[in-house]
């Protein structure tokens, strides 16, 4: 199936979901949830055995930001729109007693720092947390239409934080929990889906690996975006090099 057509479709889901439900400023579970999911993230294997973690930056994950640097791993989060690129907090530079202050996705936090485009080893993902408008047990999954987090996963696959090894989680509520769900080309994948009360297995077992499709790309948009930016840089020097 065309992305083109499988956007129509993954629209008119959308638009179901939200006629079954109130419409909301998000698609995440009910706020009373939050503490709830960050708990049962903890007793996810791959989650134990992660040294560095990304997640929203909104205000319903900020306890499972907490727990993150409470277990000793690395917090990332994406600046708004990517536009200042990607923030890293290192529980093994913050006193214990400004942990909680530390895992603030507010502007200026002390000790988040903008981490360098090509980090090498340091700041390496093993896991994931996405949310997600709908998730079905096949890994396939809804976002909110934006693209916004299959184009920072395209980014992060492409300065080389991703690895064979990490895991995406997708946080959902529990009625919408599907099947299947139709996927376009540049769509991630799940390899878990996370609820308030459960953990399930997909039985997606690949690695994420999305490209960018610059051509999808405004410029005007690809200039403001400062890992975009930086990556049609490189992009463009190596193809001169190649021809040169």
């Amino acid at each position: 199936m065309e992305d083109r057509i499988v956007e129509a479709v993954k629209g008119e889901l959308r638009e179901r979901l939200r006629s079954t439900s109130p419409a909301e400023a998000s698609w995440d579970p009910e706020p009373s949830d939050a503490g709830k999911i960050a708990e049962r993230l903890r007793r996810l294997g791959a989650y134990r055995g992660a040294r560095c973690v990304m997640v929203p930056p909104t205000a319903f994950y900020r306890q499972t930001a907490l727990n993150i640097l409470l277990d000793g791993k690395k917090l990332v989060y994406a600046s708004p729109g990517m536009h200042k690129g990607f923030f890293g907090v290192d529980p093994a530079k913050i006193p214990p007693a400004q942990k909680a202050a530390a895992a603030s996705f507010r502007t200026p936090n002390p000790y988040a720092r903008k981490v360098a485009h090509r980090s090498g080893e340091k700041w390496r993902l093993d896991l994931l947390v996405v949310p997600c408008a709908a998730a079905a047990r096949d890994g396939s999954r809804l976002g909110d239409g934006s693209g916004r987090v299959d184009l920072q996963l395209a980014c992060l696959n492409a300065l080389g934080w991703i690895h064979d090894e990490t895991i995406v989680v997708g946080v959902v509520s529990p009625e919408r929990i599907m099947e299947t769900i139709p996927m376009k080309s540049t769509d991630i994948h799940l390899h878990w889906i996370l609820t308030a009360g459960s953990l399930l297995k997909t039985t997606w077992t690949e690695p994420p690996r999305p490209s960018i499709v610059w051509d999808r790309l405004d410029n005007k948009a690809v200039r403001r975006n400062d890992v975009l930016f930086f990556l049609r840089g490189e992009k463009n020097a190596s193809f001169s090099c190649r021809v040169s």
